[in-house]
């Protein structure tokens, strides 16, 4: 898979999300992190699915207990956080293989029932215009609410959106929206990625109700996909919510500081600034460049239970205006 498309603004330079925001790094420390290679992602895909191989091995040894909740919860934040290496490969960076980049992604987005190709063409739009109210289609925004907070958390909005994203990708009735990000003469291979995927999921329903091994899918793919979606809306979250709506990436984008066990799970993903910095840099070579970054570059929060905190706060008081110190 080729890295990700750039949709250019029609009003060219007098378009704000024209203007790149510039990277705080020497253009000779730049290119030693874009190099790519295979063994990393090889590594840290292996030892993701280890984690689910034993979350697994956890529900089958709890079950029929109500114990069995507590690996299934396990099963789904890892089966969520496989977001990470879909969105990695949809930028062609994870792997320097181009092969490997396409089929994790197909596997992944397969697995998290979000089409692979349809996400790169939509990612390539929230990274051309990130936090612009009008163009990003992933901004989530600032919630008017304590519910519509929690809405965001509990995917309220995004299981309707996954549902109707495949519907429209196996009908090929694509919005305006969509119709703008995605290029016309690709459409034809977005839905026919959909209409694999959608295949397949009936297949699986199909001959696990006529086997009678319905209870493996259930119990260790789609009940821990639904109970984890949480925890991965409250990572996307965290990303830009509450940030500003600007062209800076800087102040648009914010990397939150975690431990390594998150950083592992979500492929360094919370060096999220860096990312959309430097798309092209891959994800096990961020933590290098956050370290390489000036220090007052970033204005990074010291974790997510802060980052939340002080969106709740913000949102109770109808404070929409960013405070780096309330997440520092």
């Amino acid at each position: 898979m080729t890295a990700s498309p750039e949709i250019v603004p029609d009003s060219g330079q007098s378009d704000p999300w024209a203007v790149a925001t510039p990277v705080p790094i020497a253009r000779k420390e730049l290119r030693a992190l874009q190099k790519r290679s295979d063994g990393p992602a090889i590594r840290w895909l292996a030892g993701h699915l280890t984690l689910l191989a034993a979350t697994s091995a956890l529900i089958w040894a709890t079950l029929p207990s109500w114990w069995a909740l507590i690996p299934m919860f396990l099963q789904g934040s890892l089966i969520v956080f496989l977001f990470a290496p879909l969105h990695e490969c949809s930028h062609g960076t994870a792997f320097k293989t181009r092969r490997l980049n396409t089929a994790v992604a197909m596997f992944c987005g397969f697995l998290m029932m979000r089409p692979a190709l349809y996400f790169r063409y939509r990612h390539a739009a929230h990274h051309s215009y990130t936090q612009d109210p009008e163009r990003d289609p992933d901004q989530v925004p600032f919630p008017d609410t304590v519910r519509g907070y929690f809405g965001e958390v509990l995917g309220m909005r995004f299981w309707p959106k996954m549902i109707g994203t495949l519907y429209r990708g196996v009908t090929g009735r694509y919005n305006d929206r969509e119709k703008w990000f995605i290029p016309e003469n690709e459409r034809g291979r977005v839905s026919a990625e959909v209409r694999v995927f959608v295949a397949l999921y009936a297949l699986i329903a199909v001959v696990t109700i006529a086997t009678g091994t319905w209870e493996i899918p259930v119990l260790y793919w789609l009940i821990p996909r639904f109970i984890g979606e949480p925890v991965l809306r409250t990572f996307r979250i965290a990303e830009h919510t509450g940030m500003e709506e600007g062209p800076n990436l800087l102040s648009n984008t914010r990397t939150t500081l975690t431990n390594p066990i998150v950083r592992f799970v979500y492929w360094n993903m919370p060096f999220h600034a860096e990312h959309h910095l430097a798309p092209s840099v891959p994800f096990h070579r961020l933590g290098d460049m956050h370290a390489t970054m000036p220090a007052d570059s970033l204005q990074p929060a010291h974790g997510y239970f802060r980052v939340h905190r002080d969106l709740i706060r913000r949102v109770r008081t109808g404070d929409t205006q960013f405070d780096p110190a309330a997440t520092a």
